[in-house]
């Protein structure tokens, strides 16, 4: 996910005005640090109010009311990040403002968070989550230096993957199962691709996002099956490739070491790649060559030996190296380096 402070602010006063306010395509960020301290927590429920989210907020007791957060709109499925010190209440004043049966997932990615609701509560650790519903009475108490991941999302897009979705909320989900681990970074995926994706591909990201949920909430045996071969796949090949990325240098990169990061055969990480027409070994291949191009053009490494790049692309052999490139590109890694020490003619 992007950087908050890469995302526009949203002005209270311009989303208040007395015309109509509409969604701008992609994220949107409400950051009130700029506003009268007493006038924050009025100007973010009415702002939330706008947009469907119905609390209350106060300060804490000797702590700053802050909130710097992130908004992004998909169909069916409302996500937020960034941070909140408050103290926020849904009571039967907000629950009457909005008729909408809906739940949300609660990632606490920093800081502490407590949940209250249905006379349980539930106070989540760094990277721990769980599942709150919002059409009844809560409290929830942001402390620290705070940060949070929210999903809300139609309970009927969900209750029917799951036995007793109601006996599955105010949980605690551990940091550490990978439907969740899973999840966070496939919503990076999501939230980048979200200003230029089209309808059907937010549908099918959507669809994905519903899998991973029912999974960690406790999905139907014939659910699990189909989230085994949709969202789970998807969000794993998702990660597999991010994890590709970070690994290129490595000439030992392998597809049984990423199947063991992640639990599974080797065999099932190829099978995702089989399904995109392409196998492991061509698919980091591609890549390792794609960023060898990005640097052989890059007037920063200019003075490196064409070895050295290839090596910082997990070419063990330089040979092999410069055959692949041929192939790849129709010229030689050679002749884009001297392209890029051409001058610029104007």
């Amino acid at each position: 996910m992007r950087d908050l402070a890469q995302i526009p602010k949203v002005s209270p006063l311009a989303m208040l005005g007395s015309g109509p306010w509409q969604w701008p395509k992609g994220p949107i960020r409400f950051c009130l640090d700029d506003m009268p301290e007493r006038e924050r927590p009025t100007l973010l429920r009415e702002c939330f109010a706008r947009v469907g989210v119905h609390y209350e907020f106060r300060a804490l007791p000797n702590a700053p009311f802050h909130v710097d957060l992130a908004i992004n709109t998909f169909p069916g499925l409302l996500v937020a990040l960034g941070g909140l010190h408050a103290w926020s209440e849904r009571g039967a004043r907000e629950l009457a403002s909005v008729m909408r049966d809906e739940a949300h997932l609660l990632v606490n990615l920093k800081g502490a968070l407590r949940v209250e609701q249905k006379n349980r509560e539930l106070v989540l650790g760094e990277g721990e989550a769980g599942f709150a519903s919002c059409s009844d009475p809560s409290t929830l108490t942001h402390s620290g230096t705070s940060e949070l991941l929210v999903l809300r999302f139609p309970k009927a897009a969900v209750a029917s993957l799951v036995d007793g979705m109601d006996d599955r909320l105010v949980r605690c989900i551990q940091r550490d199962v990978q439907a969740l681990r899973l999840l966070r970074s496939y919503l990076t995926l999501g939230w980048d691709d979200q200003t230029r994706a089209g309808a059907d591909v937010q549908r099918s990201i959507v669809t994905h996002v519903y899998d991973l949920l029912a999974v960690m909430m406790g999905a139907t045996r014939d659910t699990t099956a189909v989230a085994e071969g949709r969202g789970l796949a998807a969000a794993r090949l998702h990660a597999v490739k991010q994890d590709i990325d970070c690994a290129l240098a490595d000439p030992h990169l392998s597809v049984a070491a990423l199947a063991a990061r992640y639990g599974c055969a080797a065999r099932s990480v190829q099978r995702l790649f089989e399904q995109e027409g392409t196998t492991f070994t061509e698919y980091v291949l591609a890549q390792r060559l794609a960023r060898a191009h990005r640097l052989l053009g890059d007037p920063r490494r200019r003075a490196d030996k064409i070895s050295a790049v290839a090596s910082d692309c997990g070419f063990g052999d330089v040979s092999y190296f410069n055959r692949a490139f041929r192939r790849r590109y129709g010229v030689a890694p050679s002749d884009v380096r001297a392209r890029a020490r051409r001058p610029s003619s104007h």
